[in-house]
């Protein structure tokens, strides 16, 4: 059996599930090796969800306010625990104290999602999401699948002032309507204004050390939480837990940063996955009507490029430049600014993850390019089996890779959507063992059973 375009019917004759493994382009570098599909064959007759069907029932049954959420027909159940953030804003810091006053972001739950039948884990998935995301829904899906097919924990946590850690009225779109017209007023010839972006847009214009200051308070948040877990101190979780993490977008910027720093050696046996992400500060675009319109852009990629061209920080941001020069964070954050910015450092510590790190690309990616998370990753990765470059046919962007708004090519969604998330569960899983269901399929398995 060999892995080129000869392979996709054969494989959709060996079971009608099985369509769901194949990539959209019919390019060597888009299969797995043939090892690794032995490890993934069904050979078992069952009903699997689709992806469409998933998005909308996970969407109506979610609820961070119950304790635990029973899927109907599913053999997955969503707790929701306590957590509480520990601000790292320095107090003395000029204009954003009001910041610390904000309870949602230093008290709020995350979901996770168990196996049928795993009552204390000794595994977990920890899920971060991307920048400007204010709920949970396109990501539940996914990792209901990580958890099913892997038989590991999934839990999900929230960035700061993100999902359920920011304001209510961020979200009201009543209240920004107003606001909107008004910064249209204030900045002639912006683009990309929108109600979905106002709140951060307006945030990170004012002050955009806001970006460094979210990301070390969620940074903070992530080594609490791992210390948590690692330490037996969490009721679900057996002491010395393995976790690993599936990455998306900005979040993956966050992770590169925790492996550059001292951070770094709690991550030291974790798989990481970083989907749609991986690129440095330098080469991100954000402008979108979903992320951030086009002054808060500008602004703080202004602001922050006075990092990485050499030049000091005003002088009123005393406070601040100390977090982001002299702290061990702040270190690290400044390798993930641009390239020749403590390369050698960044590329000493990245490459220890090198066996353990899969980076998935998009091909028409607008918002983190190709080519920066090919800069930022180095040849050696990108060139290995653990880089993987997917293009799907149908309209898709960074934002929204798996569209739900158009039933006429729900088979095209569901096919990319099980390509992602299904090699994300090949990578996680170290013994070749896929979980289907309350199915265990490996390698021998199907061997066994085939002859």
């Amino acid at each position: 059996m060999t892995a080129d375009k000869d392979f996709l019917p054969l494989i959709m004759r060996f079971h009608p599930t099985d369509y769901s493994l194949i990539p959209h382009m019919a390019h060597r570098n888009h299969y797995l090796p043939n090892e690794d599909h032995m490890s993934l064959f069904c050979v078992f007759s069952i009903t699997v969800m689709k992806y469409f069907e998933q998005y909308l029932q996970l969407k109506d049954l979610f609820d961070l306010n119950k304790d635990e959420i029973v899927l109907p027909g599913n053999r997955i159940v969503i707790r929701n625990f306590d957590f509480n953030s520990s601000p790292v804003m320095p107090v003395v810091f000029n204009g954003i104290r009001e910041d610390l006053l904000i309870h949602e972001n230093n008290c709020f739950r995350y979901p996770v999602f168990f196996p049928e039948g795993l009552s204390k884990g000794s595994e977990v998935i920890i899920y971060l999401h991307g920048l400007n995301e204010r709920t949970w829904y396109k990501h539940l899906a996914g990792a209901k699948h990580l958890a099913e097919t892997t038989g590991k924990a999934v839990l999900m946590f929230p960035l700061s002032y993100h999902i359920n850690r920011g304001l209510p009225e961020w979200s009201d779109t009543r209240k920004m309507a107003g606001l909107l017209e008004v910064r249209k007023r204030n900045y002639p010839g912006i683009r990309e204004s929108s109600i979905a972006n106002l709140a951060l847009s307006d945030r990170l214009t004012k002050y955009p050390q806001r970006f460094f200051l979210s990301g070390l308070q969620s940074a903070v948040d992530l080594i609490n939480l791992l210390r948590q877990i690692k330490g037996g101190h969490h009721s679900f979780f057996n002491p010395g837990t393995v976790i690993d993490f599936f990455a998306y977008s900005i979040s993956c910027l966050l992770l590169q940063t925790l492996m550059v720093s001292n951070a770094g050696d709690m991550l030291k046996r974790s798989k990481i996955i970083f989907f749609a992400g991986g690129a440095l500060f330098n080469h991100l675009q954000g402008t979108s009507r979903y992320i951030m319109d086009s002054v808060a852009f500008e602004t703080i990629k202004k602001f922050y490029g006075s990092v990485y061209d050499n030049r000091s920080l005003s002088s009123d941001d005393t406070a601040f430049q100390y977090e982001m020069m002299e702290s061990n964070f702040g270190r690290a954050f400044r390798t993930v600014l641009a390239p020749d910015i403590r390369k050698k450092e960044r590329e000493r510590h990245m490459s220890d993850f090198n066996d353990n790190l899969m980076v998935i690309a998009l091909q028409k990616d607008k918002i983190i390019p190709l080519e920066g998370i090919r800069l930022a990753m180095g040849e050696k990765l990108m060139h290995s089996k653990r880089f993987k470059i997917l293009h799907f046919p149908y309209a898709y962007s960074h934002e929204n890779p798996f569209p739900v708004l158009y039933r006429k090519i729900e088979g095209q969604v569901e096919q990319a959507f099980r390509w992602v998330y299904d090699m994300a569960a090949q990578f996680f899983n170290a013994d070749n063992t896929i979980f289907l269901r309350n199915h265990c399929i490996n390698r021998q398995t199907y061997l066994s059973c085939n002859g």
